[in-house]
């Protein structure tokens, strides 16, 4: 087993473990970064850029169908689905060399490509190596929430972690959460020539101000998106291409493909934070105004 000692030993490359690494280092300190899965993280890879590159991609289609208020002929936009996910993964290529192991190497950065669990309230395991750190900050980040829903373990779905991998066009897409990321993805797929259910619980954009998410409701509705309030989905069932929701109330939805878009739950299944003395609650992980966990060396920060 190798042994390392270290300044700040940081547990997750996404966005935040990312910063504090740059940070730490171009200031001097000797740092450890782990990440198990992909640099970058969900919002590389999973998150912000592949959502973002997909509504542009909408936003261009769009564009051509609503040109003749700038005075220029409305064209029928011929979206092609795959290419539009040639452009999602160009621009994750574009951006991935920024996050890259090599890159943070290059200042200094210790990267083990190792998921991290506690051993001790100061030590790390990753792999084969033990890492003693002054200073321990947890970015793991978050996943998708998929809820228990009768069927669902039987019927095909997708998830943010995997639709950006889909190449076939959704003949009409259910969306089982009207949050942001299930309004995003409403959006840019109405856009792209799909026919859009969206499927909630309770209130759409429910979090958000409701005059402002009132604003964004009006405008999906409009462009052809259907949402469904007050629909708890009881069960689903079928097979793949064809897909139904009931909802609690009765209501059925039919669709060929489905995406669960719920919620995030906190990554903290791998790391053994009870070894460590650190508390968690219902949402992540316990911490104070300055981000400081139950164990006075260890911080969290981000989706966790």
């Amino acid at each position: 087993m190798k042994q390392i000692k270290t300044d700040i030993l940081v547990i997750g490359a996404g966005s935040g473990g990312l910063s504090v690494a740059a940070g730490a280092s171009q200031m001097g300190a000797d740092v450890v970064l782990l990440e198990g899965h992909k640099m970058g993280g969900d919002c590389l890879n999973y998150g912000c850029v592949p959502s973002k590159a997909l509504i542009a991609s909408g936003k261009a289609a769009y564009g051509q169908a609503h040109a003749s208020a700038y005075g220029v002929a409305d064209v029928v936009p011929q979206a092609d689905y795959a290419a539009a996910k040639d452009h999602v993964a160009d621009v994750i290529a574009t951006i991935a060399p920024v996050d890259s192991q090599e890159r943070f190497e290059g200042f200094g950065v210790h990267v083990i490509r190792e998921f991290g669990r506690f051993i001790s309230p100061t030590e790390v395991q990753a792999g084969d190596t033990v890492i003693s750190a002054r200073r321990i900050v947890i970015a793991t980040g978050s996943s998708p929430l998929v809820p228990p829903i009768p069927g669902l373990e039987d019927v095909p779905y997708e998830t943010n972690e995997t639709l950006f991998d889909l190449r076939e066009k959704p003949d009409h897409l259910l969306i089982v959460g009207g949050g942001p990321i299930g309004m995003e993805m409403a959006q840019a797929h109405i856009r792209l020539g799909s026919k859009v259910t969206v499927i909630e619980g309770d209130t759409a954009l429910g979090k958000d101000d409701p005059e402002l998410a009132a604003v964004v409701l009006d405008s999906l509705r409009a462009e052809g998106v259907e949402i469904a309030e007050n629909a708890m989905a009881a069960q689903v069932r079928g097979t793949k291409g064809k897909i139904e929701i009931e909802a609690k109330d009765g209501r059925v939805f039919k669709g060929s493909h489905l995406l669960m878009a719920v919620g995030r739950k906190a990554n903290t299944d791998r790391l053994d934070l009870e070894v460590a003395g650190i508390e968690t609650t219902r949402t992540g992980i316990r911490e104070d105004d300055s981000l400081r966990t139950t164990n006075k060396k260890v911080y969290a920060i981000g989706d966790i």
